[in-house]
């Protein structure tokens, strides 16, 4: 939508034509017969660019932005009130649009209807757009009489299955300026000077009935095929899906994302809400705002199945930020970010809705949630595609995400475990008892590893050990709860190996542990700790004869092995680990010896790129938020057992470098703390011919993703065009790398001077967007295009390498058809990355080394570097 500029319209037929469609679904939501707000005039005069801010009373306070463009005031509720900080992300939730009369309200909308509370009118003005703007991004300045800078609204892009739904959540980023801000939640009206209290005393509700006013935007349930009228005497169990190994095809299937959460069904009566976990436990105390917010959809009684999850900053479900945020609301009260994910409805206003096919429950779901769209930042509907299952689970498992429930689309409602429901995951993962655990070894506190069972025919069976996956503070809390639970007796039927010293505990806790595999035996393959299930009942927890196949997500390890070695100590590829335990990246738990499994597991992956180059290693001894150092050259004592190769400096003498051949190599780097692996770009065969081009985008702090992935892909045009195939990669930062491979032939001068002259011909078509100046204040709201990678002795990130950075984001190689909002530079981490290359059917770089080609005359030509 542009923005028009002022007295612009000169058709007013045309106007009122286009401004009556656009106010038809503000009106149908309003009965203007009980609400002072105003119904809009079509031969309302536009303004100047009006800007309003309301504040809001509503079922939760917040603010509504309020922006005039093409004859209405397009809205925009903030949950959390205007960004004010630089930098600062909020949610803002696109509503309906309203008239330009709206400009003037301030009063009492009555509780019964839609958007019912107090709205004052907290801040009024003019707005300009800043710069240019898109249907998905919008930046503006604001001249308000409290506000004023500039802010940016960009669009989230919804998930796979959101492409239904009109993706109406935004962020409302502030940009930085030289205005500060201080918003004052007890501030006055712009207009009047009351404050909400006054406004609320001076008009009151016309009347109190609780729902009818919204009778006409709920749906009709009476009219859903096969709902029968009837009391829901009580809350059914929920239905569960069954464990398949392939996910089922043909239209009949619809498909969704498995939420990594927990399960809750949500009970509505007469304005209140109770929120049940499967087991039939009441939750609503704990999580109080969802509650609330589910109460006020305008039903006198509804059944929804869902789930509750959290969300990171790519938007996918988290389980480790949904343990922290429950342990966040027993501390401070509140349940930080939870979202509710409404997937299915089972009663709606006296109708029982269980027989119903599913797709129609979904749709009156659907049309349920809409009536009040200010509710998604706490509860969304969850979306689904029909048909394309194998594809479906394909992307999702790309993306990380823990796998897909697919559901007949015409199948009834039944409690248990049915055939109707199934899910396939992206990798194994399971529920077990803790029945024990061992003392803690080296540095660690709390305790070393949880013993886990699950129920078999004679009691519990012993499947294994969990010992990495915890947090500092889970460690701690964990470690308190086991104390209580303490006994003398073991509670397992079956031997637990190397149990000497442990402690036994009665089998009370369940946990949710990802795992690679069982072996024969049924004992768990590297398993990672993923939190407690306290929604589960430990006596459901059975033992499995076997682990249903994963493919194909599941990555195939190395040979060598890991195993036990003295002391606590590990071997990992047949590298010995001293203090495996110590934690490496704390937001997760992940220790030095998941590190290093992680590069075993993933060695076919990274070995080609990374093997026989010299490399630059970034180490943090105590884990990446301490201190950590580059290391160039190794000393007498570091990692012995590695390859080296004297390379000569510039100053003529000769320095070693480490390089590494096998994954042996790379663990015993791991051994000494290695995080980062910096290759260069070229082979020890041949040190002065590189064979790699580097152009690193490289943004600065308000640059937004889209204009990152925008210069990439218009980057890769103008190499394509110079007969150069470019491959991309997330570096796990905030920026790409487009990497282009070179048949050795150029020296380090020549591949730096054409790097050079490539980027400053991209810069100086874009100059707003780009720069090659490496000044700080240069690269101010621009993308730096980084050529200095590209000299002798300059290094990269590797291709999977970790980063030293929060979360432990991987540097992960592309498609360039993933350039999408979905995928990010950090998207992918230690937590997820195992699933998205199970899950590619080939390399994203597969055309890599066929590729290569020379820098050739006509090529520097092109750039300006020789003559015609």
């Amino acid at each position: 939508m542009v923005q028009p500029e002022p007295g612009s319209w000169r058709n007013p037929g045309k106007r009122s034509q286009i401004v009556t469609e656009k106010l038809e679904l503000y009106r149908s939501k309003r009965d203007f017969s009980r609400t002072a707000e105003p119904s809009g005039s079509e031969g309302a005069s536009p303004g100047e660019c009006l800007y309003v801010m309301h504040k809001h009373a509503a079922s939760h306070d917040h603010f509504d932005l309020r922006l005039e463009q093409d004859g209405v005031l397009r809205s925009w509720a903030l949950p959390k009130g205007p960004s004010l900080e630089p930098g600062e992300k909020r949610l803002a939730v696109e509503v309906e649009d309203h008239p330009l009369e709206y400009g003037e309200f301030e009063g009492v909308i009555p509780r019964e209807e839609y958007g019912g509370g107090t709205i004052m009118l907290w801040d009024r003005g003019r707005w300009r757009q800043f710069g240019k703007s898109t249907k998905d991004k919008l930046d503006f300045e604001l001249q308000g009489a409290k506000l004023t800078g500039h802010w940016t609204l960009v669009r989230m892009r919804g998930k796979p299955t959101d492409r239904n739904r009109g993706d109406r959540d935004w962020l409302l980023i502030k940009r930085t300026d030289e205005t500060g801000q201080e918003l004052n939640p007890d501030d006055l009206s712009i207009v009047s000077g009351r404050s909400m209290e006054e406004i609320a005393r001076e008009e009151k509700p016309k009347n109190k009935r609780a729902v009818d006013a919204h009778d006409k935007a709920v749906p009709d349930p009476s009219r859903i095929d096969r709902a029968r009228r009837a009391e829901l005497r009580e809350l059914p169990s929920p239905q569960l899906a069954t464990l398949v190994e392939t996910a089922p095809e043909g239209e009949d299937w619809i498909h969704e994302i498995k939420y990594d959460g927990y399960r809750l069904l949500a009970w509505l009566d007469k304005g209140e809400a109770t929120i049940i976990t499967r087991n039939g436990k009441d939750w609503t105390r704990r999580f109080p705002e969802l509650a609330e917010a589910l109460a006020t959809l305008p039903v006198q009684s509804a059944l929804i199945d869902g789930e509750i999850a959290s969300f990171d900053e790519n938007g996918a479900a988290s389980f480790r930020r949904l343990q922290e945020s429950l342990a966040n609301s027993r501390r401070r009260g509140h349940t930080g970010e939870l979202v509710f994910l409404a997937f299915d409805l089972l009663y709606l206003n006296g109708y029982d809705l269980r027989n119903s096919p599913l797709l129609e429950r979904k749709r009156t779901l659907e049309q349920l949630l809409q009536t009040l769209p200010q509710l998604t930042a706490r509860v969304r509907y969850s979306d689904h595609v029909q048909g394309h299952g194998a594809d479906f689970h394909e992307q999702v498992c790309q993306l990380g995400l823990e796998g897909m429930v697919s559901k007949r689309a015409d199948a009834r409602y039944r409690s248990g475990r049915q055939g109707s429901w199934v899910k396939v995951k992206c990798t194994a993962q399971d529920e077990f008892v803790v029945g024990g655990y061992t003392r803690p070894s080296g540095a660690r506190s709390g305790f070393g590893s949880l013993l886990l069972g699950a129920f078999g025919k004679k009691g519990l069976d012993y499947v294994g050990r969990v010992g990495s996956g915890f947090t500092q503070r889970q460690l701690d809390q964990l470690h308190r709860t086991l104390r209580q639970l303490e006994t003398d007796s073991c509670p397992f039927e079956t031997e637990v190996p190397g149990s000497t010293g442990a402690r036994w505990v009665e089998p009370n806790l369940v946990v949710d542990v990802e795992f690679t595999e069982r072996t024969g035996s049924g004992v768990l393959r590297h398993p990672v700790f993923r939190g407690l299930r306290e929604d589960k009942d430990p006596a459901t927890v059975r033992a499995k004869p076997e682990s249903p196949a994963v493919p194909p997500a599941r990555i195939e390890r190395g040979t060598a092995g890991s195993k036990r070695g003295k002391r606590g100590d590990q071997e990992v590829a047949g590298i010995k680990l001293s203090h495996a335990d110590r934690i490496l990246y704390p937001e997760q738990g992940v220790t030095k010896l998941e590190l290093a499994r992680y590069y075993e597991d993933i060695q076919e992956w990274i070995l080609p790129h990374l093997a026989s180059r010299p490399l630059v290693l970034l180490r943090c001894p105590e884990g990446w938020e301490q201190e950590c150092f580059f290391q160039k050259h190794p000393g007498k004592n570091f990692a012995s057992g590695v390859p080296r190769i004297a390379i000569r400096e510039n100053d003529d003498s000769e320095r070693d470098y480490v390089y590494v051949r096998t994954i042996s190599d790379v663990i015993a780097l791991v051994q000494f703390n290695v995080l980062e692996f910096h290759p260069w770009g070229s082979q020890v065969e041949s040190i002065e011919m590189p064979d790699t081009i580097i152009f690193d985008l490289d943004p600065g702090p308000d640059v937004s993703w889209a204009r990152i992935a925008g210069v990439a892909m218009d980057l890769r045009e103008r190499l394509d065009g110079l007969g150069l195939a470019s491959f991309l990669q997330a570096t796990g930062g905030k920026g790409l790398h487009l990497i282009v491979p070179l048949k050795p032939g150029s020296t380090w001068d020549e591949v730096k001077q054409f790097s050079h002259a490539v980027s400053r011909a991209h810069a100086q078509d874009d100059p707003r967007n780009l720069t090659t100046n490496m000044a700080k204040k240069k690269r101010q709201g621009r993308i730096f295009l980084d050529y200095l990678r590209n000299g002798r002795g300059s290094t990269s990130i590797g291709r999977y390498s970790l980063r030293a950075r929060k979360n432990a984001p991987v540097a992960t190689p592309l498609r360039w058809d993933e350039l999408t909002s979905r995928v990010n530079s950090n998207r992918y981490t230690i937590s997820n990355i195992r699933r998205r290359l199970g899950a590619l059917r080939e390399d994203p770089w597969k055309d890599y080394e066929a590729s290569r080609v020379a820098i050739t005359s006509r090529m520097r030509r092109q750039v300006g570097l020789e003559k015609s």
